[in-house]
């Protein structure tokens, strides 16, 4: 063999094409290594492995991290109660004075008690959002370590363990990032003690109820599912068998709270423990320690994570060979808030594809898509049964702010600009203007999330495929057609990230969660120029990371066309016939 094809491989083989590996994957990471993918001039480079770590550094480095997001959730005692700063405070500090002791300690009575206009707390707020984003930091950090450990069963005591403290943290914080805990708690109290049905009524309806001044929308039924609906006259009833003060109520509360996210962190750990073992500890981490998950359902009790419960039970019954049961799940998760019910069809076209592919022919296929749409109906229906009146049960829904406003989102930011256009230029007046620019991006924003939904069905090759694009579909609705957006938006792409195929979802899921945090840092800020940039500053570092890895692509593909080119006629008619062009231009 002469030198220069000892050089260039075994004589008689294939000359390598460019942008082509040379050889094969050689089959799965072994278990003393993690790997993980990086992003490379053509696309997703090879795997690398991360260095492991040992039991012993693995544990010391994640209570490292989990004492800096303590800190940071600590440090919002003393500026989350600040006046300008804070929407309420907590009722749980109104009998726990001792909650505001940090924030007096800091800043004085004054500040804490007296009425502040959000202009002259500037500082602070800049200094609560700084706080947010750094625990999120220390999150993302934690998370990073956890890829490096080989799980065990004893991770999960520790991940539970951490979740649990930086929950009740939270649960205790003297102000509320959110006043929808005082509506949970009228449609609650509506039900069981006023026994009127809050999908029709709504709080202005009992004038003398004692906590109706504290409830904003209180010309609003209710928008939530029957599912939370039942659960809120439960505690409404254990509430007042406890006293019925207001304390109670919302301690009661934001104990579901914590409990339910406890819960969606274990099912996270067991449905990864049969689809992808080697993450589990990084997949329960990503969502247990998300400052984002921990202040939206520890501090402000919201019911999405009730929903995300029976979404995840759901799953974990399905990886468990058991999918009625799990279907059963997805149509209570449903029958809590209406969003999963855009995630359906995804795994029905997964069911559709498997079928198939185990040669079912067209009846078998459209009757084993009809037992399952049926379970999931079923469920939803059982438990609507109690509020069913008739057509009018869904004008909540039909007619809520989400549905006529908008606000928090990219679409309101561009609505403003070309607001102004339409008066200057069409001579429209104000009301004309924003009626019509605010319905034309509603109708593009629904397309282009359209559009999106079904390019996303592609995935849906395997369960974690479908799992890969419910995350991505919630990705979109986030970013392009939610009209109506809220920090707690996001709890729901966390958590369908952390059970889905690590990836660039998961990095998505991060930036989101720490850029929608900086909401509260804006949301006082009302008559104030800045105010009209937060959607871009929450939004901002996950548009700017999915623009990179747009760039990256394209580049990948140009430069691989430029390769195809160059090759003799011959050997492109030979790459096509083999579907290698495909290859080529991975990453596009």
């Amino acid at each position: 063999m002469s030198r220069r094809v000892a050089r260039s491989g075994r004589a008689g083989e294939r000359p390598r094409v460019p942008g082509r590996p040379t050889s094969r994957p050689t089959g799965k990471p072994t278990s003393a290594s993690v790997v993980h993918t990086r992003w490379g001039a053509r696309g997703w480079a090879s795997a690398t492995p991360l260095a492991p770590l040992s039991k012993r550094d693995g544990l010391r480095q994640l209570l490292l991290w989990a004492a800096g997001i303590e800190a940071f959730l600590l440090a919002l005692y003393v500026v989350a109660p600040v006046g300008g700063v804070t929407l309420s405070i907590s009722p749980l500090a109104r009998v726990w004075p001792w909650l505001l002791a940090p924030a007096r300690l800091v800043f004085g009575d004054t500040l804490v008690d007296a009425s502040v206009t959000p202009t002259q707390g500037g500082a602070q707020l800049a200094l609560l959002a700084t706080l947010l984003v750094g625990a999120s930091c220390a999150a993302a950090g934690a998370v990073w370590v956890a890829r490096r450990i080989a799980p065990e069963r004893r991770w999960l005591w520790l991940a539970l363990g951490v979740a649990a403290a930086l929950g009740l943290t939270l649960a205790l914080l003297p102000a509320l990032p959110s006043d929808d805990i005082f509506s949970y708690i009228l449609y609650g109290r509506i039900s069981a003690l006023h026994h009127a049905n809050p999908l029709v009524a709504t709080p202005a309806s009992f004038p003398h109820d004692p906590f109706l001044t504290l409830v904003y929308w209180q010309n609003t039924r209710s928008v939530y599912g029957p599912v939370w609906l039942l659960l809120s006259s439960g505690v409404a009833l254990l509430a007042q068998a406890l006293g019925g003060g207001l304390a109670v109520y919302v301690a009661l509360f934001k104990l579901l709270g914590l409990l339910t996210h406890l819960a969606n962190a274990a099912l996270i750990w067991l449905i990864l423990g049969r689809l992808a073992p080697r993450r589990r500890l990084a997949g329960t981490l990503l969502y247990a320690w998300n400052p984002l998950c921990l202040l939206e359902f520890c501090a402000s009790a919201h019911n999405d994570a009730l929903m995300l419960f029976f979404l995840l039970l759901g799953v974990y019954a399905i990886v468990r060979k058991q999918e009625a049961l799990g279907l059963l799940a997805i149509g209570l998760s449903i029958a809590t808030k209406i969003v999963p019910i855009a995630l359906l069809p995804f795994y029905l076209l997964y069911i559709a594809r498997r079928l198939r592919a185990e040669r079912a022919s067209w009846r078998a296929v459209a009757l084993g898509l009809g037992w399952r749409v049926g379970l999931v109906a079923l469920a939803a229906l059982v438990v609507i049964a109690p509020y069913w009146a008739g057509p009018e049960t869904f004008g909540g829904l039909l007619f809520s702010p989400p549905a006529q406003q908008l606000d928090n989102s990219l679409l309101e930011a561009i609505s403003w600009p070309l607001r102004w256009l339409a008066q200057g230029a069409l001579g429209m007046s104000v009301a004309q203007a924003r009626a019509v620019v605010e319905t034309t991006l509603k109708v593009l924003a629904l397309l282009a999330f359209g559009l999106l939904w079904l390019w996303e069905m592609r995935r849906t090759t395997s369960l974690e495929g479908t799992l890969t694009a419910w995350g991505w579909a919630l990705v979109w609705y986030a970013l392009i057609a939610s009209g109506w957006f809220w920090p707690w938006y996001i709890t729901w792409v966390i958590a369908v990230a952390a059970v889905a195929p690590w990836g660039r979802l998961q990095t998505v899921a991060q930036l989101l969660g720490g850029g929608a945090l900086t909401l509260y840092g804006f949301l006082p800020l009302q008559a104030a120029g800045v105010y009209g940039f937060r959607s871009v500053v929450a939004f901002g570092p996950a548009l700017a990371y999915l623009l990179y890895l747009a760039w990256q692509a394209w580049r990948s593909g140009a430069a691989s066309w430029e390769q195809l080119r160059a090759l003799s006629p011959q050997m492109q008619r030979a790459l096509r016939q083999r579907g290698a062009r495909g290859v080529l231009n991975r990453g596009i």
